[in-house]
């Protein structure tokens, strides 16, 4: 068991290392620069983006020094849709510039998959929250 003193150390490093993680994703994004030809979905893709790279930093973090054993909440289907909602959303966010035709439709789909990824990570947390407490 850790004490109290390292405890609150992993937490302020942990807390330090998302931080760092959500301003990096903030510059490479840059959700401050429009698009000249998609405008709204172009930035409604970035918002909707840096939203679920927020909520999933939250999620682990909750996570991270949740007290009771999970193991009974996370089965394999849980766990290979949380795998999927890690990796999915970024890989998403690589290939957009390799999507020439139907570009205004990519942003506005995948917006959608980001807001859907917040929700499902929301639901999970209230799950948690109401079996455990």
């Amino acid at each position: 068991m850790h004490t109290g003193g390292t405890l609150i150390l992993i937490r302020i490093l942990l807390i330090a290392g998302f931080i760092i993680l959500y301003f990096l994703a903030i510059v490479l994004l840059r959700p401050y620069l429009p698009h000249r030809k998609h405008r709204f979905s172009y930035l409604l893709l970035k918002v909707s983006y840096l939203t679920y790279l927020f909520f999933i930093l939250v999620f682990f973090y909750f996570l991270a020094f949740y007290q009771n054993n999970l193991d009974e909440y996370f089965n394999t289907a849980r766990l290979i849709l949380i795998f999927l909602s890690l990796f999915l959303p970024t890989i998403i966010m690589l290939v957009r510039k390799k999507i020439r035709h139907k570009r205004h439709l990519y942003n506005w789909v995948f917006s959608v998959f980001h807001f859907a990824i917040v929700v499902f990570y929301f639901m999970m947390y209230f799950q948690i929250l109401a079996l455990y407490d």
